[in-house]
């Protein structure tokens, strides 16, 4: 893992990712994509993308949903991606790598650098569980295992690769009310969590102390990204 750390301050997740990678005519795989909506942010910027989606109800959806020019959605594991050797780009993995479990952590990067061509990167993009708004989901969704695990396994890996680097910056959650919050965290099929979990007094409490004077509610969330390359051709 590289030594120096790079602090970008307040950013978006999309723009810290374009002002690092150039995406236009690569293709790439977007593991782990829920909806799809990162991956058709990149088609839009000219990429093509094969999104990689393991749970099954979302899969689901995913095949019932409209279809987007220069995206393919599918269901599949990031163990086993629908990829030959050397045959993409770059392979994302957004918010996702936490979720694989620990077992396949490891063998999923792996498999990221299998499918990569010499040249292709590794972008792995994964909240820091600190700040305002991890203070309000660990009543009901503590990861900070599950993000250390992950961790752990990028630094593991890291020597299948040529050069890395690691960018810290924060972004803003924000919310119009707390009814949104609990519609958007319990309509997540990947989590094990039920509603009332999220509904707590104790998450609406802390829920409460992120609002503005605007009546609406804003939260600090800490991302890291660690970006991987593999030897040039």
């Amino acid at each position: 893992m590289p030594g120096d750390v790079e602090h970008w301050g307040r950013s978006t997740d999309l723009a810290v990712l374009s002002r690092l990678v150039e995406v236009r005519e690569l293709s790439l795989i977007d593991v782990g994509c829920g909806a799809g909506a990162l991956a058709r942010e990149l088609a839009a910027r000219g990429a093509t993308v094969l999104g990689v989606e393991p749970d099954p109800v979302q899969a689901a959806r995913n095949r019932e949903a409209p279809e987007a020019d220069g995206v393919t959605l599918a269901e599949g594991r990031a163990e086993s991606l629908p990829a030959d050797d050397g045959s993409v780009d770059g392979v994302i993995f957004g918010r996702s790598l936490h979720h694989v479990p620990q077992a396949a952590m490891r063998p999923a990067l792996a498999e990221a650098r299998r499918v990569l061509r010499s040249g292709g990167f590794l972008y792995v993009l994964e909240p820091v569980m600190e700040g305002a708004f991890s203070a309000v989901m660990k009543p009901f969704h503590d990861e900070t295992e599950v993000r250390r695990q992950a961790r752990e396994a990028l630094v593991d890996t890291a020597p299948l690769f040529a050069g890395a680097r690691e960018v810290h910056y924060e972004i803003e959650r924000r919310f119009a009310s707390h009814d949104e919050f609990v519609t958007l965290f319990s309509g997540l099929s990947y989590n094990s969590y039920g509603a009332d979990a999220v509904r707590s007094e104790t998450v609406k409490r802390l829920f409460e102390a992120g609002r503005t004077e605007a009546g609406d509610y804003a939260f600090e969330q800490p991302m890291r990204v660690d970006l991987f390359h593999t030897a040039p051709g």
